[in-house]
C-alpha cells in the first residue's frame, strides 16, 4: 500500500511389510530434516534483472516465486485492483493473469508460494487497513496452476480456501504474510510508523471455508513500517521488508516462531527501488527477489556470495508426495495420517 489436493489406483494391496517400509522412510526423512538455520548466508549487492512487462500491474504489491515453474514468479496490485495474480518470468515477460473466483479484493497485501508434500499452494493476502477500523480481514488459498508460455486468456482459479480472521487485540494495518510450510503456519507483521510492529499466527487451514480466525500475537519487532515478509522453504529462516533494509530472522527446527522473533535480527542491505513493498526468498532458500510499486517495476535480485552463491538455484519442489506434513514435526497423529496416504496411493 502507498506509504498513506488421487491416490493412484492399482491393482493388488498393500502388504504389512509395505507399510512398515514406509514408516520406516519416514524415520529416514526425519532424521534428515535441517536442525538449524546454517549461520548467516553473505549477501552481495542487489540488482536489478528485469522489468515487468505487463502494464496492468501497476503497484507490485506481493511477490512469491513459482513452485512449478522455474524462473516465474507471481505478484499482485496493491488496493483498487480485481482480485488477480499476474504471472512472470524473470526476464519480466507476461506470463498472463489468473482472476480468484469468489475472491473480491479490498486491499491485497502481501502473498506467498509453498508446498505441502508435493502439492503447491498460493496464499493472498487482504490485509490492508490504512484507516485501522476494518472488522475482519480475508486470506485466499488457491493451487498454483502450471503457467505456460501462453496461458488461456482469461484464466481464472478456484478457491481452495477462504479464511476470514480477526486479531486478538483488535484491527491493524499489515502489508507482511508469510507461510511456514513446516509448522504449517501463517505469519503476520502489523505495520506501525514506529518500531513495535507486532507478529501474528494463524494456522493453515484444513477446510474449505474458515470463519472466525483469531490471529494470536506472538512477538513485537523493534523494526518500524514494515512492507512484506518471506519464510525460506525450509522453515527456518523469515525476512522482513522495510522501505529501506530487511530484517532476517532464524530459529531452530524445535522451536516457534516466537522465540525467534524475541532475539535480535540480522540486518540484509537491500538496493534502492522507490515504494518497495514486496520480498521473497526464491525456490533456493537463499537468493531474495523484490519489486516496486511504481510501473514499470523493476525485479531485484540479492545473491549470496562465494560457497553459499554457489548453492543457489537448487530447487526445492521435490517433497515425497506421500508425507503431509514434514517428519521432522511429526506427532503420532501425523505419521498415522501418513499411512493412511500412504495405504491410499498404492491400494
Amino acid at each position: 500500500m502507498n506509504a498513506s489436493r488421487r491416490g493412484y489406483g492399482r491393482a493388488g494391496s498393500i502388504t504389512a511389510g509395505c507399510v512398515l517400509g514406509a514408516l520406516l522412510a519416514l524415520v529416514a526423512v526425519a532424521a534428515e530434516e535441517p536442525t538449524t538455520a546454517q549461520g548467516p548466508i553473505p549477501y552481495g549487492p542487489g540488482k536489478e534483472i528485469a522489468r515487468l512487462a505487463n502494464p496492468e500491474i501497476t503497484e507490485s504489491s506481493g511477490l512469491a516465486p513459482s513452485r512449478i515453474r522455474p524462473g516465474a514468479f507471481w505478484t499482485h496490485n496493491d488496493a483498487g485492483d480485481k482480485p488477480r495474480l499476474f504471472a512472470f518470468n524473470d526476464k519480466g515477460a507476461d506470463l498472463g493473469a489468473y482472476m480468484i473466483q469468489g475472491a473480491t479484493a479490498v486491499d491485497w497485501e502481501d502473498m506467498a508460494s509453498f508446498s505441502i508434500g508435493k502439492r503447491p499452494y498460493l496464499l493472498v493476502g487482504d490485509v490492508g487497513d490504512n484507516q485501522v477500523r476494518r472488522k475482519s480481514y480475508t486470506l485466499y488459498l488457491v493451487a498454483e496452476p502450471p503457467v505456460a508460455a501462453e496461458p488461456p486468456r482469461p484464466a481464472s482459479l478456484p478457491l481452495a480456501a477462504r479464511m476470514d480472521f480477526t486479531y486478538e487485540d483488535g484491527p491493524h494495518n499489515c502489508e507482511s504474510l508469510a507461510v511456514d510450510p513446516v509448522r504449517r503456519e501463517i505469519l503476520l507483521v502489523s505495520k506501525t510508523a514506529e518500531a513495535g510492529c507486532k507478529v501474528y499466527v494463524l494456522p493453515l487451514p484444513r477446510e474449505a471455508r474458515v470463519r472466525d480466525l483469531v490471529a494470536k500475537a506472538l512477538a513485537t519487532l523493534q523494526v518500524p513500517t514494515t512492507t512484506a515478509m518471506d519464510v525460506s522453504p525450509d522453515g527456518l529462516r523469515a525476512v522482513v521488508l522495510t522501505y529501506t533494509d530487511a530484517y532476517e530472522y532464524t530459529r531452530a527446527a524445535k522451536e516457534d516462531w516466537g522465540a525467534a522473533f524475541g532475539r535480535a535480527p540480522r540486518t540484509i542491505r537491500m538496493p534502492p527501488r522507490p515504494q518497495g513493498e514486496s520480498i521473497c526468498y526464491g525456490p533456493d532458500g537463499r537468493t531474495l527477489y523484490l519489486t516496486s510499486e511504481r510501473a514499470p517495476s523493476p525485479l531485484l535480485q540479492v545473491s549470496p556470495e562465494g560457497p553459499a552463491g554457489d548453492a543457489a538455484g537448487a530447487p526445492l519442489h521435490d517433497w515425497p508426495r506421500a508425507i503431509p506434513k514434514p517428519a521432522a514435526v511429526m506427532g503420532s497423529h501425523d505419521v498415522l495420517a501418513a499411512v493412511k496416504v500412504i495405504w491410499g496411493e498404492f491400494r
